[in-house]
């Protein structure tokens, strides 16, 4: 298992700078926000999009997967009944997956909440089915690309629809598509029912990405959720994919918690 780390930990400072705080405190790998590369991004600057891989480079880093896909377009919406929203929304993706390949990431995480709220009269079954077809056309590109779409489940609070493993799952069974997996993210198992290995066990078969934070929202190691457990689970059924480290605050300066955080999960993936 390789540690990343997400821009979303630091997502109001410039790129660059993200990129000298990753390289400083021992990261190599990063998980980015599509629109932390530039807007709009279905017709991107080649100079610019050229010019922060060749950043990436000089610091050594290397570009793993993007995350929160449309926090730059907050009009769009995945689970909509509205035609001209929708092919609008599906465009966005799949030109968020043709840059995922440009900047050699391999995994696209499906969260943003905000912009898949279901109607409110609608059931989940006509919800799943609004999604899969907005997502099918990005998934066939992604599976042409090599790239993984992994589907974030996030609890009600955030968005009302797939909001647990159960239902991410569900979801992904019924999009039945190769390109189509999951992830699984430590501080929203800590919201659901089950335990974390508990998740891991049902979502075996589509597991293919995990982001690590704390309950508390911090980095690992800065709260009380023990991650020897987790990480031992992960190794016991052969995952081998990304610990994407995705903290919504710190503790302390981020240069003095991150390398402590990597250090914690590192230890444990030694002793594991």
């Amino acid at each position: 298992m390789r540690l990343a780390l997400c821009n979303k930990t630091l997502d109001d400072r410039p790129i660059e700078a993200f990129f000298e705080l990753a390289s400083s405190t021992g990261f190599d790998a990063v998980e980015l926000i599509p629109g932390s590369l530039g807007t709009p991004v279905a017709d991107p600057d080649p100079a610019m999009r050229v010019q922060i891989r060749q950043v990436a480079r000089a610091h050594g880093l290397e570009v793993v997967a993007f995350n929160s896909l449309l926090q730059h377009a907050p009009h769009l919406n995945l689970v909509t009944r509205d035609p001209d929203l929708r092919r609008a929304s599906a465009a966005e993706l799949i030109a968020i997956v043709q840059l995922a390949a440009h900047f050699g990431a391999s995994v696209i995480v499906v969260g943003s909440p905000r912009q898949r709220h279901a109607p409110e009269d609608a059931q989940f079954d006509e919800a799943a089915g609004l999604f899969i077809d907005e997502l099918r056309p990005a998934a066939d590109e992604a599976a042409r690309l090599g790239i993984t779409l992994c589907l974030e489940p996030l609890v009600a609070s955030l968005t009302n629809f797939m909001n647990d493993t159960r239902e991410g799952i569900a979801v992904a069974r019924r999009m039945n598509h190769p390109a189509v997996k999951l992830v699984l993210d430590v501080k929203q198992i800590s919201q659901e029912t089950q335990s974390f290995q508990s998740a891991v066990d049902l979502a075996l078969p589509w597991l293919a990405h995990v982001h690590v934070n704390d309950a508390n929202t911090h980095a690992p190691g800065e709260g009380d959720t023990d991650f020897a457990p987790i990480i031992r689970k992960l190794k016991s059924v052969g995952y081998e994919g990304l610990l994407s480290i995705e903290a919504f605050g710190f503790t302390d300066d981020p240069a003095v918690v991150l390398p402590r955080s990597r250090a914690y999960l590192e230890g444990i993936l030694a002793a594991a």
